[in-house]
């Protein structure tokens, strides 16, 4: 803890990094701990700092087609010796994962509530910019292909509970009843609603994914009509709008659009009133006893799914609600949806 003990130790250390043929540059850290970097011959960057308040970190750089053993014998030795250093004075040690940095695959996605997961993706399937979004399809040996939207996770092959979990987990009877789809481009909405034998689907999307997720959508998005369906490639607003002045109604409206904002900051207040306005909307065109169903967000993200509970009480017509909890795969995190119907 004190000036000595730092001394003693990077002292007892710089022999591993000569060894390691690494030149150290020492760092002004304004009277918090000791702060050097260190440069090795084959390109390899660490910086070691020491904290005043006892917290040891050590972060190395290494170039691709780096020697992974001699890697790790520099790291085992550095733990050895720090353990011999600071004999009984350890809380605790951890050794980090490699993180890879810069590859032509990108493995390394933030979930909702902004902790990073490295997924075990090998390949990029797909990525363009459509008009409206930036769209990925990234292969994960786990998962299978991974539909990725403007950054954020959106659906992955193996996520059939997301499917199930927005359409009232096996609860409703669609047979006969006629659906509304906003949103679902994936195509697991309308693939599973298809076989629950529904008078007629309707589904409103501004981009599908026909080819890349077919253990998702089947053969459903080949043909924009079916026996039972039809997928309309429009803006839901205007056509939500024109079935609302027309009087059209359904017993199920589906909302796969958007999840609730992570945020209540006032950055976020423009996609509040999206959402304001598409519930609204889609509550006008929903006959007596008939649902609607949403994704809400992250289980931990109390304060935005509270504020979208409130925000059904400002609805222009009254509403109530339930909701569940299900372990989607891909997200690696707990995801709320909601059944909403009129009062």
């Amino acid at each position: 803890d004190s000036l000595t003990d730092v001394s003693a130790t990077v002292h007892g250390l710089q022999s591993i990094f000569q060894e390691q043929e690494m030149t150290e540059n020492v760092h002004n850290s304004d009277g918090h701990g000791y702060l050097a970097t260190f440069v090795g011959k084959n390109g390899r960057f660490a910086i070691l700092r020491m904290h005043s308040h006892g917290l040891v970190t050590f972060d190395l750089q290494c170039l691709e087609g780096d020697d992974v053993a001699q890697v790790d014998n520099l790291l085992n030795a550095l733990e050895k010796k720090l353990k011999a250093l600071l004999d009984g004075n350890i809380q605790r040690i951890k050794r980090l994962p490699v993180l890879i940095r810069g590859s032509d695959v990108d493995r390394y996605w933030p979930t909702a509530d902004g902790r990073l997961m490295e997924y075990d993706i090998d390949e990029v399937v797909y990525e363009k910019d459509s008009a409206y979004q930036n769209i990925k399809i990234l292969h994960s040996r786990q998962f299978g292909n991974i539909l990725i939207l403007n950054g954020d996770v959106n659906l992955a092959e193996s996520d059939l509970p997301y499917t199930q979990a927005i359409m009232g987990s096996g609860k409703e009877h669609y047979a006969g009843k006629e659906v509304l789809i906003l949103g679902g481009g994936d195509g697991g909405i309308l693939h599973e609603a298809v076989k629950l034998k529904p008078k007629m689907i309707t589904m409103l999307v501004i981009d599908g994914c026909r080819k890349h997720m077919r253990k998702t959508c089947g053969n459903v998005l080949d043909n924009l009509k079916g026996d039972c369906y039809e997928v309309l490639v429009q803006d839901c607003v205007p056509v939500l709008k024109k079935f609302a002045e027309q009087g059209r109604t359904f017993d199920y409206v589906i909302n796969d659009l958007t999840a609730v904002p992570i945020s209540t900051a006032p950055e976020e207040d423009s996609t509040w009133e999206f959402l304001r306005l598409i519930l609204d909307l889609s509550i006008r065109v929903l006959r007596p006893g008939g649902k609607y169903f949403t994704q809400g967000n992250c289980v931990n993200l109390t304060d935005a799914l509270s504020e979208y509970e409130k925000l059904l009480g400002r609805l222009s017509c009254k509403v109530d609600f339930s909701k569940e909890v299900v372990c989607v795969p891909s997200y690696m995190e707990l995801w709320v949806f909601y059944t909403i119907w009129k009062k």
